[in-house]
């Protein structure tokens, strides 16, 4: 059993980034969603055609599981002229954890 100041110490390294880990991980438990974010693993920057090409998959289904990584906070959203890339948001900490653990 833990003493109380192992208690506390254990306490103080559950934050508030861990209220956002059911939901990131409920986005990358879909398996289009995990391979999507694994790609940029291998490329910085890629857009809603080259996702839809690259698995085979609609543009609109893409651009829906883009949302969804955009939204939980995974992906960050850059427009270059009339093309809109998307890319790992690396200024988060979870994402930048989430990276070195499945590279």
């Amino acid at each position: 059993m833990l003493n109380a100041t192992e208690i506390t110490k254990l306490k103080k390294l559950l934050t508030k980034e861990d209220e956002r880990l059911p939901i990131v991980f409920n986005a990358l438990s879909d398996q289009k969603r995990c391979l999507i974010f694994r790609s940029f693993l291998k490329q910085e920057k890629l857009c809603v055609s080259d996702i839809a090409k690259t698995l085979g998959i609609s543009m609109s289904l893409a651009s829906q599981h883009l949302k969804i990584l955009e939204i939980t906070g995974l992906l960050t959203r850059e427009r270059q002229g009339r093309i809109i890339y998307f890319r790992p948001k690396v200024s988060d900490e979870l994402v930048r954890t989430i990276i070195k653990a499945v590279a």
